[in-house]
């Protein structure tokens, strides 16, 4: 195979487009003012909800409104829609109640609807998608702008909530952390006009500012929306941007007037016990009956932090990861899912992902976790400082690498964890970061997994006014594979973020050097490279036709080796299409150099280096996610690099996902992928496959099942993992659990796990 020839860009070239097209960008944004004027600015919003005695409340939560404290509330209306038809009032009559006593704060709702009939009610588990009709309320209970705590129920009752933090532009997830799971409580019932709801918030169960008297008065952020999902309709109090598409604490109606407000000792001891059996074909320790026990415990020791603990933790109920189909020269991603984790881990964010809590207790060469014997971390606010702090301590484990027979130690390792931040500004922050993993000795000559290291960073993000945003990092590594401290051991990364209703920027540069190895305490595996990015997308609202919405992209990033060698770079057009029954369309291509090396013709890798031009063109059509029914599809074909099997070629890969929600209780996904693999010379080589069902029953609102059974094949052979799980919720925080895990693959891969059987109990004593 030849090489194709290539003009390498200078980190100088790659720093002055980005000075060019944030100047660019600048320009079109003043140009763009001058041709239409801007929306105008939401109208503030402002309630004091009516303080009511705890003795005269007597409120049962059961969804109904009938009691007459209700009729002492503030009324919250005035809600102005989103979607689909941006600034005008909601579509059908919407209340909202708010009062408060000593220890609670209550919301009712009142959702009218013209046809009741038709009300999406759906059952799911706790911080499930349900798809259903819902009422959210945002309150930042620090009134900084910068954090807050999310509630929904949906017209079922059923709960979701998040931990929110606002660092600009970003996805829903980005802004809301369903991890955390607060201790609240809600009801929703069926009306012959629509339907209402309930809900009561502990003080004890968020965190809220400590003021100099238990009379200071207090002003809280809030907002509300509503959705109303057949008429794909959202309707806020405070109205939300398109560019925005849901609450954020940044952008808050304001809560006036409380005081008096008591928190109690918020102390919570979550014991759990589980006993398993679990047989496997290589892997005879792991064979047989077991029984252990744990304890979490929790503690707001003050209104503003909160500290967790965990000794002797069982993660058996966390769901398996799924099966990645990405074919990548560097270390695969997955995200955490075990909930000591999960809970809190906005906290520990930074721009770089310099601490990564999959790297405590990660799987080992055997496929068995090495075991967390506790874990502790603190999280919280008190004034203008934001703190997160984790430790963690591993057991000492000595394995047997399955393939090879060879003795490894993974060496006991105690995880530190440090992270503040300072408000700055109106809505902005200075941060600080330090992780660090010590890790215990080994014989002489032992083969040792993991390895000490320690990253100490500090970061800048800068929120100004309603459309910019920009993050920046720098860091310092050391670790045991590098000793000793150089330029190269130094990392930083900036980002600088447009976005408006019509005009998206995103322009961002990083550089890790090539001593730099933190793949023992976070995730940052391309190291040694300079890389640049460049995104803009121009998003006019057209709203004729069958067309609402269209996004013209382009795309441009270059990562080179801090010798100035081009690693790969590429540019993307993407022209997508929102119509107005919202179903999606896109169309895009993809022109990719991959630097790697050269192949034989038996897919043996050669020391030579080549770049390969890898143009690729997708084609994808999905339909209305609101509707029962969801199918998302995409068609791609072009030339890749097959970093698995050392080969250049030429692929055709479909991508086919659905999403079913049958009757109020049952929701079914299910994912395939089949790629076709060539030679670049024109033969067929194989086909990858991939298969994901996920099938999520809810037979109340505190039982449920779920089962995820995913298949994989290819010319190795397949594999087959299947992850089923019923659980009863006593609490967010509590359940009983029964699962059966089963893993296999043919040829039989020596860290089959085989199968497991497991029941687990935990039970929340709040105190």
């Amino acid at each position: 195979m030849t090489s194709v020839a290539t003009t390498p860009l200078t980190r100088a070239n790659v720093c002055a487009a980005l000075a060019l097209s944030s100047t660019l960008i600048l320009c079109l944004g003043a140009r763009g003012q001058q041709v239409a004027a801007p929306p105008p600015a939401p109208q503030k919003k402002t309630v004091a909800p009516a303080r009511i005695e705890d003795a005269d409340v007597h409120l049962r939560l059961d969804g109904e409104l009938d009691e007459p404290v209700w009729q002492q509330a503030a009324l919250i209306d005035g809600f102005l829609q989103t979607d689909p038809d941006l600034g005008k009032p909601v579509s059908e009559k919407t209340e909202a109640l708010i009062f408060y006593d000593s220890h609670n704060l209550y919301f009712g709702f009142r959702c009218y609807d013209s046809q009741p009939g038709k009300v999406y009610y759906r059952l799911g588990a706790h911080d499930a998608d349900t798809g259903s009709d819902s009422v959210d309320v945002l309150i930042d209970t620090f009134h900084d702008r910068r954090t807050g705590f999310y509630f929904s129920i949906n017209s079922s009752g059923i709960q979701f909530d998040a931990a929110s933090t606002d660092r600009g532009s970003g996805g829903f997830t980005n802004v809301h952390d369903p991890t955390w799971d607060g201790i609240w409580y809600s009801a929703a019932k069926r009306q012959p006009w629509g339907w209402s709801g309930e809900i009561r918030i502990p003080f004890r169960s968020i965190r809220i500012p400590h003021g100099a008297t238990p009379q200071a008065e207090q002003t809280w952020g809030l907002n509300i929306n509503r959705t109303i999902t057949r008429k794909n309709e959202l309707a806020a109090w405070r109205e939300i941007s398109r560019f925005d598409g849901f609450m954020r604490p940044s952008k808050l109606g304001e809560m006036t007037g409380l005081h008096g407000l008591e928190t109690g000792k918020n102390l919570e001891l979550i014991p759990y016990f589980t006993t398993r059996y679990r047989a496997s074909p290589w892997l005879p320790k792991y064979d047989g009956a077991s029984a252990t026990g744990g304890l979490d415990v929790r503690w707001g020791f003050t209104p503003n932090l909160t500290a967790n603990l965990t000794f002797n933790p069982d993660f058996g109920d966390t769901e398996a990861d799924e099966f990645n189909t990405q074919l990548s020269r560097f270390e695969i991603f997955f995200p955490e899912k075990r909930k000591f984790f999960t809970e809190g881990a906005n906290y520990f964010q930074t721009p770089m992902l310099l601490f990564f809590s999959r790297r405590i207790g990660a799987r080992l060469d055997d496929g068995a976790p090495q075991r967390i014997l506790e874990g502790g971390k603190i999280t919280g606010k008190t004034g203008r400082w934001t703190l997160g702090l984790l430790e963690a301590l591993t057991e000492r484990t000595a394995l047997v690498e399955p393939n090879t027979g060879t003795p490894e130690l993974a060496p006991g390792a105690l995880f530190g964890v440090l992270r503040l931040q300072r408000d700055i500004f109106r809505k902005s922050s200075v941060g600080f970061l330090a992780v660090k993993r010590s890790q215990g000795d080994a014989p002489p000559g032992s083969a040792v997994v993991g390895q000490s290291q320690a990253a100490y960073a500090v970061d800048l993000n800068i929120l100004h006014g309603e459309h910019v945003s920009w993050q920046s990092q720098a860091m310092l590594n050391t670790n045991d594979a590098h000793p000793g401290v150089t330029a190269q051991n130094l990392g930083w990364y900036s980002a600088y973020q447009y976005n408006s209703e019509r005009l998206f920027f995103n322009g961002s540069a990083k550089f890790l050097g090539d001593r730099v190895d933190v793949s023992s305490i976070g995730f940052e595996p391309e190291t040694g490279r300079y890389r640049g990015n460049l995104d803009l997308i121009y998003k006019p609202f057209i709203n004729r036709h069958f067309i609402r919405q269209l996004f013209l992209e382009a795309n441009y990033d270059h990562a080179e080796t801090v010798d100035g060698v081009v690693d790969d770079s590429g540019a993307d057009l993407v022209l997508r299409a929102q119509l107005k029954n919202f179903w999606g369309v896109r169309a895009s291509y993809h022109y990719d150099r991959a630097r790697f090396f050269a192949f034989t013709p038996i897919f043996g890798r050669l020391s030579t280096l080549a770049h390969y031009a890898d143009p690729k063109y997708r084609f994808q059509v999905s339909t209305n996610p609101n509707r029962v029914l969801f199918l998302d599809v995409l068609y791609t074909t072009g030339k890749f690099v097959q970093f698995d099997e050392n080969f250049h070629g030429f692929e055709r890969r479909w991508d086919v996902s659905m999403k079913a929600r049958l009757g109020a209780h049952l929701k079914w996904q299910l994912a395939g992928v089949l790629s076709r693999e060539y030679l670049l010379d024109g033969p067929f080589f194989q086909d990858r496959r991939f298969l994901i069902s996920r099938i999520n029953y809810q037979f109340t609102p505190k039982l449920r099942a779920r089962v995820l059974a995913q298949y994989q094949d290819d010319h190795h052979g397949d594999g087959i993992n299947l992850n089923a799980l019923v659980a009863y919720d006593f609490t967010a925080r509590s359940a009983f659990f029964v699962g059966f895990n089963h893993q296999r693959h043919a040829p039989l891969d020596r860290a089959d796990l085989g199968n497991e059987v497991f029941v687990k109990l935990s039970y929340l004593f709040p105190f």
